[in-house]
């Protein structure tokens, strides 16, 4: 027998597998009676939020009863192929290849094993299949490939999505009329109804807005102080800049003088705009009146006969 175990089984137990499954069972029923009570509960207290009128919360709070009653009906599908395997048993241990028969059992097993946290048995079961038929026969299962053999109905049950909005409102009417309350879903109805808006991407459609006119008043006060403002950005000629007072020039020949005794002499300025005595070069005429202006320097030679002639 442990020629047949090397070679069919490789290491696949199955006493294991049978306590395993016997202990999954009975959890299975004790989760089963702690969900009814939860849900039961849960549902009186939704419907005490429609009698106070927070439908609002109502709504988001029958999501979790319809997420529990999937996973109860989830577990007593699992239930049924935990007895059915641990029956056959026997036929799993001679046969090499998985049975056709129980290939549904068996993959289901291996596709809840880790998406059902409060039944940690079916993990070590599904290490068993490993051993017995190989990782690419779990793998298979549990990522749902082609010709997977996993029960449709337990994977819709496991699948993590939103519950329609058609269902939510069906949990609520039947809560609404257990408990006899005068409860009327037409609101409900108009915000399942509502399209959502894709806050990522974006709208998908636009809808044409209502074009209201502006006020007549507001609309001229605006338009008047849009043209003033311009007009004061950009005047219309060169009138509208203040004049500058600029002195005025003196008006001075500057032809250069040739004699020493007599230099150019300033015209007087006129009256209206007095200017200040600036000599700009020294004069020895000390009697001649009005600005002497030197523009150019009398020649040396000249300059040093004066000089010698004044000192004799």
């Amino acid at each position: 027998m442990s020629v047949l175990d090397s070679l069919f089984n490789k290491g696949f137990k199955a006493a294991k597998c049978k306590t395993l499954l016997k202990l999954t069972i009975p959890r299975i029923k004790l989760l089963r009676n702690r969900r009814k009570i939860q849900i039961k509960q849960m549902r009186r207290d939704i419907a005490k939020l429609l009698e106070i009128g927070q439908e609002a919360t109502a709504r988001i709070r029958v999501e979790h009863i319809i997420r529990e009653e999937n996973i109860m009906a989830a577990q007593e599908i699992l239930e049924l192929f935990c007895e059915l395997i641990a029956v056959r048993l026997p036929i799993i241990e001679t046969q090499r290849e998985c049975p056709l028969d129980l290939k549904e059992a068996i993959s289901s097993i291996c596709f809840a094993a880790p998406r059902c946290a409060n039944l940690p048995e079916l993990l070590h079961v599904q290490m068993l299949f490993i051993s017995k038929y190989g990782k690419e026969f779990v793998s298979v299962a549990t990522e749902l490939r082609p010709d997977c053999g996993v029960n449709r109905q337990l994977i819709e049950l496991l699948s993590i999505c939103a519950p329609s909005p058609e269902l939510k409102l069906k949990l609520l009417k039947e809560i609404a009329e257990e408990h006899e309350l005068e409860w009327d879903p037409a609101y409900t109805e108009t915000e399942f109804s509502k399209p959502h808006e894709d806050l990522l991407n974006g709208p998908t459609e636009f809808v044409n807005g209502t074009k209201l006119p502006l006020p007549a008043e507001k609309h001229n006060e605006t338009l008047i102080s849009a043209a003033d403002h311009a007009q004061i950005e950009q005047p219309d000629s060169d009138t509208d800049f203040d004049p500058l007072d600029l002195p005025e020039v003196p008006k001075v020949s500057l032809r250069p003088s040739t004699d020493a005794a007599s230099a150019p002499v300033i015209s007087s300025p006129s009256p209206a705009a007095p200017k200040p005595e600036i000599e700009y070069g020294p004069s020895r005429h000390s009697g001649a009146s009005g600005y002497v202006l030197q523009m150019s320097p009398l020649e040396p030679d000249i300059l040093m006969q004066e000089d010698s002639a004044t000192r004799e």
